[in-house]
This record gives C-alpha cells, sequence and structure tokens, in this order.
C-alpha cells in the first residue's frame, strides 16, 4: 500500500508542477504584438542613425513602448523589449537624429545602445529635442491589428540648415 500511496504522491507533484509551469509567466508575454516597420526620411533622404521610439496612448489596452534605430536606408523594426512589434492602439512617435558624427569613436560595450553611445562621444541625446534644430520629430501613428509599415518624413527648415 506505500508504494501506491507514494506513486500518487509523485503523480499529483508532477501533475501540480505541470500545472504550475504552464500558468506562470508574465502577461507581456502573452500580448499579441503585430508588426511595426518602415522608413525614416530627412527631407526625403534616409536618415541613417536615429532612433524612433513608439509611446502608447493610455487609452491602449496594452502598454507596449517599443524602439529601434534605423539602418543605412533610414528603415527600421519596432521591437518591444526582446520581441518584434507593438500591440494594436494609438502611438506617439518620437525621431532622434543621430549626433554622432561618423568619425567619433564609440566604445565598444556602447555600440548598441544609441544614447549611451551618444553620451560616450560627448554629445547630449536631448539637444534632438531642441526646437531650435529645426527638425519635426514627433508624429502620432494608429497600429491596427494587421500592424503596418509606418515611414516619416522629418522636415528640417532652411534656417536650421544654414546653422549646420
Amino acid at each position: 500500500m506505500t508504494s501506491r500511496l507514494r506513486v500518487f504522491q509523485q503523480m499529483a507533484s508532477v501533475t501540480t508542477l505541470a500545472l504550475v509551469l504552464t500558468g506562470c509567466g508574465s502577461e507581456e508575454v502573452r500580448i499579441a504584438l503585430v508588426p511595426v516597420t518602415g522608413t525614416v526620411t530627412l527631407n526625403g533622404k534616409p536618415m541613417a542613425d536615429a532612433t524612433i521610439r513608439f509611446i502608447p496612448d493610455a487609452s491602449n489596452a496594452y502598454s507596449t513602448p517599443g524602439v529601434d534605430a534605423t539602418g543605412p536606408e533610414g528603415n527600421y523594426k519596432i521591437r518591444f523589449k526582446s520581441r518584434s512589434g507593438l500591440s494594436p492602439g494609438k502611438y506617439k512617435v518620437m525621431v532622434t537624429p543621430a549626433l554622432t558624427s561618423p568619425t567619433a569613436k564609440v566604445p565598444d560595450a556602447f555600440k548598441d545602445d544609441p544614447y549611451m553611445a551618444q553620451l560616450s562621444v560627448g554629445g547630449s541625446p536631448d539637444q534632438a529635442k531642441d526646437k531650435s534644430a529645426g527638425e519635426q520629430s514627433e508624429f502620432e501613428a494608429e497600429v491596427t491589428s494587421s500592424g503596418g509599415v509606418f515611414d516619416f518624413d522629418v522636415k528640417k527648415t532652411a534656417a536650421a540648415k544654414a546653422g549646420s
């Protein structure tokens, strides 16, 4: 009888463990994300190495802020934490131009972190928010349940071009 009881206890333990493991996990892992991609340009030309952020509206069902850095052709693919995509909803989109010069030496430890890379070469990421720079860097986007391609053209005024 003790062997049957022991087998029963072991099976109960295995079943309980299986239930716990399948029921565990953070809610964000279960949030359905949809692909969000596009291109960022500056007066119609590809804007390389810019940081693009999607900031969720408070009315969205889920808060999934996303970020990426644009490639050489201005392309991006938004990621929420380590996952690709965002949850559907309204977003404020912020584009921060790269302020590092091509000749600046960024430490290897910061190559994948645009914010720290900028700080390491003596610039301030907040400079991109300076309205005197003449660049439009805020947009709005509504991500649908099928995702989408969002292209943004940052405008730089003639006065800002002269000061560059």
